[in-house]
């Protein structure tokens, strides 16, 4: 038995325990918060409006987290203060300024490639049929596309162009990853009734491209 929490006083026991609940929920806020913005694109294109509840969450986490630095001061906790507070800024810094999309589109750009062309060259050789233009992806590769379709812009000796959803708005802007081995030339020719508003290399033969739509 430990001894030392035996020969505890009340308050040092209610200290413990408050510091204990303020470091968790401080390491709660900046992961929940991390993987919300991470993977934002994929919470509104599962749950759409639905989605926004998990915001309120977070503010909620955000306030618990402010209520408990302030107890801390009163419990003269400096140091734990001092950390749990440190990871609430940095938290909402990271909120404002991190560019999360730009870096979740970076790090899948390298990670998904591979796989992604893949699916260029099964769709190049006949294997995955491309008459129906927006393709269901096989199983095992569906993560390559938001929402586990790409589209076929063009797939002939003139080229081939094939779309990786990031984020397919509904009213609000689509993001996507764009294999055309024609350039930008070819995306263009193939923007069919969605406007395009940005064309930004990635790497060879590779595309992302913003549309109003």
């Amino acid at each position: 038995m430990n001894t030392d929490a035996i020969n505890m006083k009340p308050e040092e026991i209610k200290n413990r325990a408050l510091v204990k609940m303020a470091v968790f929920q401080s390491i709660l806020f900046f992961s929940t918060s991390f993987a919300v913005h991470w993977w934002s694109d994929s919470l509104f294109d599962i749950l759409w409006i639905f989605a926004l509840p998990i915001y309120v969450i977070l503010f909620i986490i955000f306030i618990i987290c402010l209520v408990l630095s302030i107890k801390l001061i009163k419990a003269k906790e400096i140091k734990v203060y001092c950390f749990t507070f440190a990871i609430i800024v940095i938290t909402v810094i990271m909120t404002f300024f991190f560019p999360y999309k730009r870096a979740k589109l970076l790090f899948e750009y390298k990670y998904l490639t591979p796989k992604r062309m893949e699916i260029v060259n099964k769709i190049r050789s006949g294997e995955i049929d491309d008459s129906s233009r927006l393709i269901d992806l096989p199983k095992g590769y569906r993560m390559l596309s938001s929402d586990g379709t790409v589209y076929v812009g063009e797939n002939d000796s003139e080229g081939t162009e094939v779309e990786f959803w990031v984020f397919r708005g509904m009213l609000s802007g689509s993001r996507i990853v764009v294999y055309s081995d024609g350039g930008e030339y070819l995306i263009r020719k193939n923007e069919g009734g969605h406007p395009i508003t940005k064309v930004q290399k990635l790497g060879d033969e590779w595309y992302y491209v913003e549309t109003d739509y």
